[in-house]
């Protein structure tokens, strides 16, 4: 069995996640400062601030913003639905603009059409690594007076216009979760050249417990998890680690998960030093991840169709995401029984219209209804792209 994902592990990692409850905490506030430093050089933004979740990072923007009940923020109509009721929480009404079919990523002509009185922000992102079209929705705000945050979980790395995403809005959100671009096995960055905002977030983060015990444990339960898809007999060890209602490795994952989460929890010093080598190597993962992406994209059997990545800029990689004609839960069924591990559905995105109660984005409804998530990644090896598109096409064959 293809597994959809793979947690790169790396001995050094290994290294930090051992040692890190030994490390002085002067080393460790040295090392998230020399991180964020980095980071901030990288996206060329004046502040960057580390923060437990790129949840987190939003959340603070908006509360930098003032941003509260009464207030409308649009949002794209085909992302992650639990950022909803984070926004919500404040009392900020959430409405959804809808898509462009061909790169997935909301335009600034959808997003200018749900411009109300009440709107007091606009939240973009650059779904699965692809730049939005960040000049010209920024153009939009401009023209309205608007706030505009840029979520960039999906595209460290990406550009748009020549700059880096993350250096246009407002204020941009990063995650550093375990499948992302620089993965500190969780955490967030917060980046803006508003320095309000930057301060705002760092006072609100001053006080946090920088121990690393959360970040380890939930590294420990990603290296469970990295052997069992290592083993020959993954399919058998999925279904015991996080199939059924008494799935203690996913309950354990999730505790670990959200104790990262919490209010008193900060960016540890582990996950810094983690942090600097992967955005060192962001470059080169980019490249050679594109280079795979590229080459399953020509490879796709027919029914198939990859979205436009770099219409609007130079993307990172972020998971590999394609639209398939028929049924995709009959396709998923089919693809098990030719050792490819699909995601689907709620999985990859959400249709957050429809979870707003909105029935005016089609666009993010086909797409919930038929993006299908296909593996690629670092455990695959050189033939891996052909290797998926050929288990991919017998998979599609199934279904006719």
């Amino acid at each position: 069995m293809i597994p959809r994902r793979r947690i790169p592990i790396a001995g050094r990692d290994l290294r930090d996640v051992f040692t890190a409850p030994f490390v002085p905490r002067t080393q460790d506030a040295a090392d998230i400062a020399a991180f964020e430093e980095a980071f901030r050089q990288r996206v060329g933004c004046a502040y960057a601030v580390a923060t437990a979740s790129g949840r987190e990072a939003l959340l603070l923007i908006v509360d930098a913003l003032r941003l509260g009940p009464g207030d409308e923020m649009i949002v794209p109509a085909y992302t992650l639905g639990e950022l909803l009721p984070l926004i919500a929480a404040r009392g900020i009404r959430c409405v959804a603009a809808d898509i462009d079919p061909a790169t997935l990523n909301v335009t600034a002509a959808r997003v200018g059409a749900r411009i109300t009185p009440k709107t007091r922000a606009i939240l973009v992102d650059h779904l699965f690594g692809a730049p939005c079209e960040i000049g010209a929705l920024m153009q939009l705000a401009a023209r309205h007076g608007l706030p505009l945050i840029e979520d960039c979980a999906h595209a460290v790395g990406a550009y748009a216009d020549g700059k880096p995403v993350g250096s246009f809005g407002d204020a941009a959100l990063f995650s550093l979760e375990v499948s992302k671009g620089v993965a500190t096995f969780g955490g967030g960055m917060l980046t803006t050249s508003n320095r309000q905002i930057a301060e705002h977030a760092r006072q609100a983060v001053a006080d946090r417990l920088r121990h690393p015990g959360p970040a380890v444990r939930k590294a420990a339960l990603k290296y469970v998890e990295e052997m069992a898809v290592r083993s020959p007999l993954y399919a058998l060890a999925a279904r015991l680690m996080f199939g059924g209602r008494g799935n203690g490795f996913e309950r354990a994952y999730r505790r670990a998960h959200d104790q990262l989460r919490q209010p008193s929890v900060g960016y540890s010093g582990m996950q810094a030093r983690i942090g600097l080598r992967r955005l060192g190597a962001l470059d080169e993962r980019n490249r050679r991840f594109n280079a795979m992406w590229l080459e399953l994209a020509d490879d796709l059997p027919p029914g198939f169709a990859a979205p436009l990545r770099d219409r609007h800029g130079s993307p990172a990689f972020y998971n590999f995401a394609a639209r398939y004609d028929g049924d995709i839960v009959r396709l998923r069924r089919a693809a098990q029984t030719q050792g490819l591990d699909l995601a689907i559905r709620g999985e990859v995105m959400d249709d957050c219209a429809v979870l707003l109660g909105q029935a005016d984005c089609p666009e993010a409804a086909a797409a919930y209804a038929k993006i299908v998530q296909v593996p690629l990644h670092d455990g695959l090896g050189a033939d891996g792209p052909r290797r998926v598109a050929k288990k991919l096409a017998a998979a599609a064959c199934q279904c006719r």
